[in-house]
């Protein structure tokens, strides 16, 4: 039986492969039905050629180590090797984008949201892939100000969910509720203001967290928190440091005497 392709599927993938060079204008297009032959067979052939050196190099870039880890890093509840890892990770990362943007907020508290924590990170290589898999999302580092009051009914939500990735804080969960709250080593404060680094889906309230699009001030930094952990990764690995984070006993539960 003779098969058939259009000439429209052709053009388009030969479009796909020379974008990242040239740019197209489709003013009209017609389609015609090509019996598959040996000079269509040559063509896709010639398509596959162009295509496979930008595979080489996304791959290539994919497989390049950034760190090394003296762990494997897996998330758990209330705290883990993992969540204690981002959550510190962004905290310093925060601070360093609003000092290189000339913001005038600085990160107190930082969080990642549970669910948006794909995967592990293993002990050994950590790879810009590994990254990708942790963090597939194309979310952006927000600072959100916060009341006094309201950095207490977000940590309540986290003792609620049994815990996760904060960092800037310690905290014991009693009666589902966020109780001792030291943030920077001080008792919390309800007559101050707050600045929580986070991602800019759980701003707008994602997962449950409505309370925080009452915040006093939001600010989208545009830096790609994905980025900003490849950054701070590679960095890491050319000073020749190696990822060991720490339990900490930030969040705990209450102990019955």
């Amino acid at each position: 039986m003779r098969q058939s392709i259009s000439y429209v599927l052709l053009i388009t993938c030969a479009i796909f492969v020379f974008s990242c060079k040239t740019q197209f204008v489709q003013k009209s297009y017609e389609t015609d039905n090509v019996p598959v032959s040996e000079e269509v067979g040559a063509m896709d052939s010639t398509i596959v050629k162009l295509y496979a050196p930008y595979k080489k190099i996304l791959e290539k870039d994919m497989n390049r180590v950034l760190v090394i880890s003296d762990n494997e890093l897996v998330k758990d509840k209330p705290e883990s090797l993992l969540t204690n890892f981002l959550a510190d990770l962004l905290l310093e990362q925060g601070a360093n984008v609003a000092r290189d943007q000339n913001l005038k907020l600085t990160p107190d508290v930082s969080f990642f949201n549970y669910g948006g924590i794909r995967s592990t990170l293993p002990k050994g290589e950590i790879t810009v892939g590994n990254i990708f898999e942790l963090m597939p999302f194309e979310n952006e580092m927000v600072l959100l100000e916060l009341k006094g009051e309201q950095m207490q009914a977000f940590l309540d939500y986290i003792a609620n969910h049994g815990g996760g990735s904060v960092g800037g804080v310690k905290m014991i969960i009693a009666n589902d509720k966020a109780t001792e709250v030291k943030i920077g080593g001080e008792k919390i404060d309800y007559n101050r203001n707050y600045c929580l680094v986070t991602n800019d889906y759980v701003a707008a309230g994602g997962d449950g967290l409505e309370m925080l699009e009452e915040n006093q001030q939001y600010i989208n930094s545009g830096e790609k928190i994905r980025d900003a952990i490849i950054a701070y990764l590679e960095d890491l690995g050319n000073k020749k440091q190696h990822v060991a984070p720490q339990l900490d006993g930030r969040i705990s539960y209450e102990t019955s005497l």
